[in-house]
């Protein structure tokens, strides 16, 4: 009888972990993925200055001519994964002071507009070069508003308390605001339709790994000056 109870018991707890229902499982398998390392071209990578805070500006006059080079990479580790496009956003952030004198950033794109698209990208760590311009800024966020008195939306690039040089499009720094600034992201599309964003910034973000093959970032920020 207690044999027959033990095989009992024996054949219960085989059927209940042989029938368990793996789409319950909230421990998931790792899937693969991949991610950018986006750098300011021409600017020397000792100690990642290629990618540290306003490595590159643009200027305050000739900006007509101006522009700054970029480069990007996708890498995938495992190479289970290969990226088909590569979507550059570029947010620009007004600095202000407000009616109660305080000062205030604002970003106009909440997070970015698209400004260039790679359809074909390189390979697997290779670079694509690429330029953005004070034109093609001008062109994103020309229409942007703020209410810099907390109640009128004033076109930035009309805002008749911080006038635009002529000839500049971009704005240095002033008495009450900060020079206008920006913040280059990128987004990865792999043929698999899988798309790779900004996440975990307090890693991937950070890689502090030598420049090296599997280096990793999620932006780079520059200004005027």
């Amino acid at each position: 009888m207690k044999r027959t109870l033990i095989y009992s018991l024996s054949l219960a707890i085989f059927l209940l972990v042989g029938c368990r229902d793996e789409s319950l499982n909230p421990n998931k398998p790792w899937e693969p993925g991949v991610h950018g390392w986006g750098v300011f071209d021409g600017v020397a990578e000792t100690g990642k200055a290629n990618i540290v805070a306003n490595a590159k500006t643009f200027p305050l006059t000739g900006q007509d001519a101006a522009k700054i080079d970029f480069k990007i990479r996708w890498v995938s580790l495992d190479n289970q994964l290969t990226v088909s496009k590569i979507v550059i956003k570029v947010d620009m952030i007004e600095s202000y002071t407000d009616p109660d004198g305080n000062p205030k950033t604002i970003s106009l794109g909440n997070g970015g507009k698209v400004v260039k698209t790679i359809d074909a990208p390189a390979g697997n760590r290779q670079w694509n070069a690429f330029s953005i311009t004070p034109a093609e800024i001008y062109n994103l966020y020309k229409d942007a508003t703020v209410k810099y008195d907390k109640v009128k939306d004033v076109k930035v690039f009309e805002n008749p308390d911080r006038p635009r040089p002529a000839g500049a499009r971009l704005q240095g720094a002033k008495t009450g605001a900060a020079a206008d600034a920006f913040v280059v992201r990128w987004e990865l599309t792999t043929s698999t339709g899988l798309v790779f964003k900004t996440w975990n910034e307090d890693s991937i973000c950070l890689d502090p790994t030598p420049v090296s093959q599997a280096n990793a970032n999620c932006r780079l920020n520059f200004t005027v000056r």
